[in-house]
């Protein structure tokens, strides 16, 4: 079976073919509702809301509530009350059918008002109802009132609470006086503490300084006689050095004279064999030449040597004095060295005394700064918890004294009663039964129905 696609204009040739029908249930319900409504009684509601009062503790002065919204309402919708009003006001309603007729209700977001609600179809007998149950209400909270409160107890509690409050403010102004007396003493010893730790600081700072500076012109000195004695160790080495190379030279020239005359020596020897062995003798007279020759040579010889023993003792005397120079300018430069290392620890040593003295002494001046800080705080808390405390007592004390005041001037009874804030009023108008609405409501609803009724007899009609 397809299925057919359907439009408004169906919907409308639809109401139009089953207007008759839509119309006919349209006025019948309508017709209905207002006959129902216009013959139903009237019903007029009459409001009235009232302050429930408070009842002084003896005890504690507390003002309580006489009874809580729930045991109000408990007693104004209990039997008796129901009964007692129905009695006197001459009713014509059982006990069940009054209770649901009135209404006892904590006003919302309130804690001690309460709303007293009638609904009835008499809008002067709604007024008394309410109006009676307040009353009922009122005289009951005096009683209450009249059995709990006792005037000369109250009142002597008052004069006991006033002598309390009293002897707590004198207290509360001694144990201030104390305490702030503590406090300033603390703050002129931190005070005292704080300008001792910067006298002494400038003091020890000061010999800081003197030390380094000691130190430093000390190291100065260092440099500068360093300077000249090295340069004396150096000239003397230079000097030492120019002996050695003279020395060394004549070693030399000595030793080339040797050399020579060894060399000559030699020749004379072989000149001398050569003669000897030619043909020839030699006269005594050249032998003697000879011989005094060979002997000059070597006398000669002998004094080489004896100069060059000398003088490389005497070149070895200077090679002594130039390695104990050496070593003396090294120990000097070593012992200068070690003193200036000393020194420069000294320095830095003091240096960081000097430093870990400052930060110390900073650090116990921020301590004792920030103690300071917090006893001024603690001070000015204490000083504000007492004054706030202090304002708190006066204000009881004020409290007390006009509440003793009012009371002695009136009774307990009459000091914080019940009362009617909101008095009823008769009503002008009904709040149900609510005809317009009524008819309204049931206009729509037949619409509806009629329209479904419609529908569905044209899709019956189409599946058959």
């Amino acid at each position: 079976m397809e299925e057919k696609e359907v439009d408004l204009r169906d919907y409308i040739r639809v109401i139009r073919k089953r207007k008759k029908v839509i119309l006919l249930i349209f006025f019948i319900a309508v017709v209905a509702s207002a006959v129902v409504s216009f013959s139903l009684p009237s019903v007029y509601k009459a409001t009235l809301a009232i302050k429930i009062g408070d009842i002084i503790n003896v005890d504690t002065l507390e003002k309580e509530l006489i009874e809580t919204p729930i045991t109000t309402s408990q007693f104004l919708k209990g039997p008796q009350t129901l009964e007692k009003t129905i009695k006197d006001l001459k009713l014509s309603y059982s006990l069940g059918e009054f209770r649901k007729k009135v209404s006892v209700e904590q006003v919302r977001e309130t804690e001690d008002l309460v709303q007293i609600e009638a609904e009835v179809s008499n809008p002067s007998e709604a007024v008394n109802i309410v109006n009676y149950l307040a009353n009922e209400l009122l005289e009951r909270h005096k009683e209450i009132k009249r059995l709990y409160e006792n005037k000369k107890d109250i009142l002597a509690r008052y004069d006991e609470q006033i002598k309390d409050i009293n002897t707590e403010l004198d207290g509360i102004e001694e144990s201030k006086k104390g305490i702030l007396a503590g406090y300033d003493e603390q703050t002129r010893d931190i005070n005292k503490e704080l300008d001792e730790i910067e006298e002494g600081k400038k003091e020890i700072l000061a010999r800081y300084d003197e030390q380094i500076r000691d130190i430093n012109k000390e190291l100065d000195e260092i440099e500068e006689s360093k300077k000249g004695i090295v340069a004396g160790y150096d000239e003397n080495i230079q000097s030492i050095n120019s002996q050695l190379t003279s020395s060394k030279n004549e070693i030399d020239n000595l030793k080339k004279e040797m050399v020579e005359l060894e060399i000559e020596r030699e020749a004379l020897s072989n000149e001398i064999e050569k003669k000897m062995e030619g043909p020839e003798s030699l006269s005594e007279a050249e032998a003697n030449i000879l011989v005094g020759r060979l002997e000059d040579i070597r006398n000669r010889l002998v004094s080489c040597r004896s100069d060059i023993a000398g003088r490389q003792q005497q070149h070895d005397n200077f090679l002594g004095k130039l390695g104990e120079t050496q070593l003396r300018r090294t120990e000097f430069e070593e012992t200068k060295d070690q003193r200036y290392d000393n020194l420069l620890g000294e320095l830095r040593r003091i240096e960081q005394e000097k430093t870990k003295f400052q930060e110390t002494k900073e650090e116990r001046y921020d301590t004792l700064t920030g103690e300071l800080r917090r006893i001024e705080q603690e001070k000015t808390k204490f000083q504000g918890t007492k004054e706030e405390r202090y304002d708190a007592l006066t204000g009881e004390l004020r409290q007390a004294q006009m509440e003793k005041t009012k009371l002695e001037r009136v009774d307990s009874i009459k000091m914080y009663n019940t009362e009617i804030l909101v008095t009823s009023e008769e009503p002008k108008t009904p709040i149900k039964p609510n005809k317009l609405l009524n008819i309204l409501v049931t206009a729509v609803i037949s619409l509806i129905v009629g329209l479904g009724l419609a529908f569905s007899l044209e899709y019956f009609e189409k599946t058959e």
